[in-house]
């Protein structure tokens, strides 16, 4: 069998994530600078923030658990994500890997690639997680590793109930936590009417952050909702709360209505 550390694949890798390691200072200043930026109402191109995201994911700085689904997804095509086979050698934690079906994994723990460990199959459960999107409809069961924004719901599988997260900044558990046995991160969701958990209606806005009530600066993530008097708004991309930034300013390009 060849020896895989030994091939040119496994090098360019290899000397990728040394570089991210080597200017994972300057990477880390762009994303502060960015949000110093984003603060003083100062819109910046979003490629640059991820990439700076992608850097920092690929030295070990920050951990996938840090961003939510819809940015690790972004990330991923910014950073030219890998098609996973098993000969592709090194896979590094928090690298996005794109599946034989086209859906992208993150890598939860280093490992050389084999036959039998793809993702999204039994040998490669606890080497990948999947990133997903918010449902229009229904609920996405809950999966360690995963940020959780604000105002998305998950179900425990462990007892079969919803729950949403209590603080603004979202929750990311790990193995063997369940936010049933965190109720300091997750409160027990009930869907609009109180009727049968799972019945595939859209989180009531209740749920929501409000505008009103969140600080200057906080980060409104993709696929999140938030309200705002009577409306609820659908979060296209990412920014962050200012106050010339209010409905309707941004409608339609950073957030759309989500109710007449």
């Amino acid at each position: 069998m060849p020896d895989i550390t030994s091939s040119l694949e496994y090098g360019r890798i290899l000397r990728k994530q040394e570089k991210a390691r080597e200017e994972s200072d300057i990477w880390a200043a762009i994303l502060a600078l960015g949000d110093a930026l984003a603060a003083a109402g100062i819109t910046v191109p979003e490629i640059h923030i991820q990439k700076a995201q992608e850097a920092l994911l690929r030295a070990d700085v920050i951990e996938a658990g840090d961003l939510p689904d819809a940015t690790l997804a972004a990330v991923a095509t910014v950073g030219s994500a890998r098609i996973w086979k098993p000969t592709m050698g090194q896979i590094f934690k928090n690298e996005p890997i794109i599946a034989e079906d086209g859906s992208t994994y993150i890598c939860r723990q280093p490992h050389l690639a084999q036959a039998g460990w793809a993702p999204g199959t039994e040998g490669g459960r606890t080497l990948f997680r999947l990133i997903r999107s918010e449902p229009e409809t229904g609920y996405l069961d809950f999966a360690w590793g995963e940020h959780v924004p604000f105002g998305s719901v998950r179900r425990d599988p462990t007892d079969d109930k919803l729950y949403t997260p209590i603080h603004p900044e979202g929750v990311t558990l790990y193995e063997p936590h369940y936010p049933n046995l965190v109720p300091s991160q997750y409160t027990e969701y009930t869907p609009e009417g109180g009727g049968e958990q799972g019945g595939g209606e859209e989180p009531e806005p209740a749920a929501h952050p409000k505008w009103s009530e969140v600080p200057d600066g906080y980060t409104f993530e993709p696929g999140t909702y938030f309200t705002d008097y009577s409306k609820t708004y659908h979060v296209l991309r990412q920014f962050t709360k200012q106050a010339n930034w209010r409905p309707p300013a941004l409608n339609g390009d950073f957030y759309e209505e989500a109710t007449a």
